[in-house]
């Protein structure tokens, strides 16, 4: 290893390391200071870290190890820096807010920070892996505006908004920012800041519509590799938008969706088994319709079988279960079949052509044609780079004396 890549290799586990311990000083900051401590606080608390600080960290670590000429694992790590450096200090401006302290300058910081790093965090790790998906560069120089706007936008949007006047607060605390300026200055401040969330609210959609013309264009593997992105994107927004009637789904399944999005990236940069893609979606699709299809019907079927067989409520549900056991699985290879067709067309397409040729191999008898056949049945279901077929001679038998 080159001292350039062991370099790039030291930075890239220092800012995994750098954002694992602002983890744990908050997690022991909150073991010392709040009160009461239980488990469901710890877990809320565990999960959020394993979405935003940690999760992307780790994302960014893989991906800088890996692929260090991209900077998307770059984006990632510092994002996820960004979202712990303010980790440590909430469980101790609980503990002030408690007991009606004071605050010092350093938890004055703290209150300011933890109400504009949202900005850079989530430009780090949403808006600019977005304009360099998947291989790290623009898709053209016209889009370094892009870029310079989310840069500026947030560098305008902190600055001005720890310069202007006014209060701020957390979840908790309300205080008078300890570096706003009064009169002209304030005003100037606050016309930055503005200005600033303005720029960075356009350059967010403008990255989105980068990745859709990105994707218009693409061909063959960055196809792919986008279709993961995509994938991952819808996954997230439907695990985060309420259920009907308001209703949300367990307090996991956000975690989930949050990182859908950064582990699909990451799967199209390192190109980790892209083409199962198809796979994954049909099986899925099967899956749940299949179940969707049993159960519904075992839910309607129970409790008319339960009345028939009066006192013997566990035999019904007997009878239903196993019934239910044994359409399985030819609901599922039927089910299968019909996904394929739409989902997995690739797998579709490979199964009818390896069925036909079984087809023809049994009334075949020239071997030069059965070859020539073999070799573009091969062609068109596994699209080699070349293929051929070698056949070993017939043997020679020998005269006996």
């Amino acid at each position: 290893m080159s001292v350039h890549a062991k370099t790039k290799a030291l930075l890239a586990w220092s800012l995994w390391l750098a954002t694992l311990g602002c983890c744990a000083g908050g997690l022991l900051a909150a073991l010392l200071w709040i009160r009461p401590l239980t488990l469901g606080l710890l877990a809320r608390g565990a999960g959020a870290a394993l979405v935003f600080p940690l999760g992307y960290a780790t994302i960014g670590l893989v991906l800088t190890l890996r692929r260090p000429a991209n900077p998307i694992g770059w984006l990632y790590a510092a994002s996820g820096l960004v979202w712990a450096l303010v980790i440590p200090f909430e469980p101790w401006l609980y503990q002030l807010f408690r007991d009606h302290q004071p605050l010092p300058l350093v938890a004055q910081l703290a209150v300011v920070a933890s109400q504009v790093i949202w900005a850079p965090a989530i430009a780090l790790g949403i808006t600019l892996p977005f304009l360099l998906l998947p291989e790290g560069r623009l898709r053209s120089r016209r889009w370094r505006l892009v870029v310079t706007a989310a840069v500026a936008g947030v560098a305008m949007f902190v600055v001005g908004s720890i310069l202007s006047p006014g209060q701020t607060s957390n979840d908790l605390i309300a205080i008078d920012k300890p570096f706003g300026l009064a009169g002209v200055a304030g005003r100037v401040a606050m016309v930055v800041s503005i200005s600033g969330l303005v720029l960075y609210a356009v350059s967010l959609p403008a990255a989105l519509v980068c990745v859709v013309l990105r994707f218009r264009s693409s061909r063959g593997v960055e196809r792919q590799q986008l279709r993961w992105v995509a994938a991952g994107a819808a996954v997230a927004v439907l695990v985060l938008l309420p259920l009907p009637g308001g209703q949300w789904l367990p307090e996991f399944m956000p975690i989930v969706g949050l990182l859908c999005m950064p582990v699909s990236v990451a799967v199209a940069v390192l190109r980790y088994r892209l083409w199962d893609l198809d796979r994954l979606v049909s099986r899925t699709v099967t899956y749940l319709l299949v179940t969707g299809l049993l159960v519904l019907p075992y839910l309607l079927i129970l409790p008319a079988a339960t009345r028939l067989a009066a006192g013997s409520g566990s035999l019904a549900v007997a009878a239903a279960t196993l019934a239910a056991a044994a359409m399985f699985q030819p609901l599922r290879r039927r089910v299968q079949d019909l996904v394929d067709r739409r989902f997995n067309r690739r797998r579709y397409d490979a199964a009818r052509t390896v069925e036909a040729f079984a087809a023809r191999l049994r009334e075949q008898v020239d071997l030069d044609a059965l070859s020539t056949q073999l070799l573009a049945v091969v062609d068109q279901t596994m699209q080699p780079v070349g293929a051929s077929l070698w056949l070993r001679p017939p043997a020679i038998p020998r005269l006996s004396r």
